[in-house]
């Protein structure tokens, strides 16, 4: 079954919310699923998010229609109310818990992801894990001071998740400015914009340039035009092409257009540095 998140929700969105929403923890519960389990209709509680934490072995469930993968190093965000027609363990066993806590009533307008769901990717996360085994020990003691260590753990959780989550974005975004380097070097001869490299990589176009710039010092458009200058620069001393094809080869439709760039950045004509450098 693939996996996949019912909303793109941007990382410092989910941080903030974490963060910021007075959120109280409820209980923790744990389960273990055979392979030949099949749990069919049924709905989160009523009053109450969860976490899913994976634990042992990988298992499929499904939340309105949609379709998540259940193994370590993520976790599933589910919102309260929330119908889940199905968990299927594909291993032998299946071994999960779930974090249950509350947002007032009053507050939900102001965080509409306490009731969505979603994924957070945590990676294979030992301190995090452990952190999990200590609350549900904690908790089975049932004692006033084991719940009230209880709500300390599960904040202590909530904060390491998200510096993990945190982390990891960090990491992600790093490689996908490489990749999206590696991509403007193999298609600068198409007549491709910053917004078309935007769209492939499923980015808001101001997120791009602000991640490209932050890490490369120019903005995608300048790396781009220089790209495509450089290039044109080597046709024009070791080709016979006219400049118009020239301007084509590089990504140029416009060869006036080509013409004003290049002399904007050589301080020559493309026919003048032709002549100069040959």
């Amino acid at each position: 079954m693939k996996r996949r998140e019912a909303f793109n929700i941007d990382t410092q969105e989910i941080i903030e919310f974490y963060t910021t929403a007075p959120l109280t923890f409820i209980d923790v519960i744990t389960e273990k699923i055979s392979s030949e389990t099949v749990v069919r209709n049924y709905k989160t509680m009523t009053n109450a998010a969860g976490l899913i934490f994976p634990i042992k072995g990988v298992a499929d469930v499904q939340i309105e229609g949609e379709n998540y993968r259940l193994e370590k190093g993520q976790i599933v965000h589910v919102g309260p109310n929330l119908p889940i027609h199905r968990i299927i363990a594909s291993d032998t066993k299946f071994e999960y818990a779930v974090i249950h806590f509350q947002l007032a009533e009053g507050d939900n307008a102001k965080f509409p992801l306490y009731n969505r769901h979603f994924t957070l990717q945590v990676g294979e996360q030992i301190k995090l894990m452990n952190m999990l085994q200590q609350l549900i020990q904690n908790y089975l003691m049932r004692s006033h001071l084991s719940f009230l260590q209880s709500k300390a753990l599960f904040l202590n959780i909530l904060e390491e998740m998200l510096l993990t989550i945190k982390m990891m974005d960090y990491q992600y975004k790093k490689e996908n400015i490489t990749l999206i380097m590696e991509y403007i070097q193999e298609n600068y001869t198409k007549n491709m914009t910053v917004m078309d490299i935007a769209k492939h990589f499923n980015m808001e176009r101001r997120k791009l340039a602000y991640l490209f710039e932050k890490k490369m010092g120019v903005s995608p458009n300048v790396y781009l035009t220089d790209l495509r200058i450089q290039k044109s620069k080597i046709l024009l001393r070791t080709s016979h092409l006219s400049v118009k094809e020239i301007a084509e080869k590089v990504g140029y439709t416009d060869y006036f257009y080509f013409s004003r760039v290049f002399k904007k950045i050589t301080g020559l004509s493309p026919s003048l540095f032709r002549k100069y450098m040959n």
